[in-house]
């Protein structure tokens, strides 16, 4: 039998298309399902609406049933608190009733707490090529300067959220520089 030009064998068809997506599936920064897991420590969560991961990058939508954090995640309301909580846990909440996530970073920046802030700042400046989505970009605007919201960072993830309390959204968003 003469093998015809181009053509490629059934089992060689399949070989190649089990390694397309073990090599695509490694090329994430993070899966849905252990990011999901992960979050769930310390959020109710519904609904993923959004999620894009890349080698670098990952960005995530996520309804949350309940517009605050679990009771394990002690939220702070003061800049030096969520530094020392950083520090000691490896993860700090914080709102400040009347400040939006923007305003709360730019404090921290200008007052010596910076860490915090730069680390928010690093997460999300990062993230960029995993928000290609126009919509989900404008409702993380939308948290970010929303006054009373949560913004929470997590060392281990080198992700930062944003709950968005006045919709019951939960963003996630990371990067890394390597």
């Amino acid at each position: 039998m003469a093998k015809r030009r181009g053509h490629i064998p059934g089992g060689t068809r399949l070989a190649t298309a089990l390694i397309a997506a073990l090599v695509a599936g490694s090329c994430a920064r993070d899966g849905e399902a252990a990011l999901r897991a992960h979050l769930e420590q310390w959020f109710f969560l519904g609904k993923t609406y959004y999620f894009e991961s890349h080698m670098r990058c990952t960005a995530a939508l996520i309804h949350v049933r309940i517009d605050r954090p679990r009771p394990g995640l002690a939220v702070q309301d003061h800049p030096e608190k969520a530094k020392a909580a950083l520090r000691a846990e490896g993860v700090a909440a914080i709102r400040i009733p009347g400040l939006s996530p923007t305003d709360l970073t730019d404090a921290m920046l200008l007052s010596g707490t910076g860490t915090f802030g730069k680390e928010a700042l690093a997460a999300g400046s990062l993230s960029g090529p995993c928000l290609g989505n126009k919509r989900v970009q404008g409702f993380l605007h939308e948290a970010l300067t929303r006054p009373g919201a949560t913004m929470v960072y997590d060392g281990a993830t080198e992700g930062l959220m944003i709950l968005d309390p006045a919709r019951n959204r939960l963003f996630y968003i990371a990067g890394d520089v390597w």
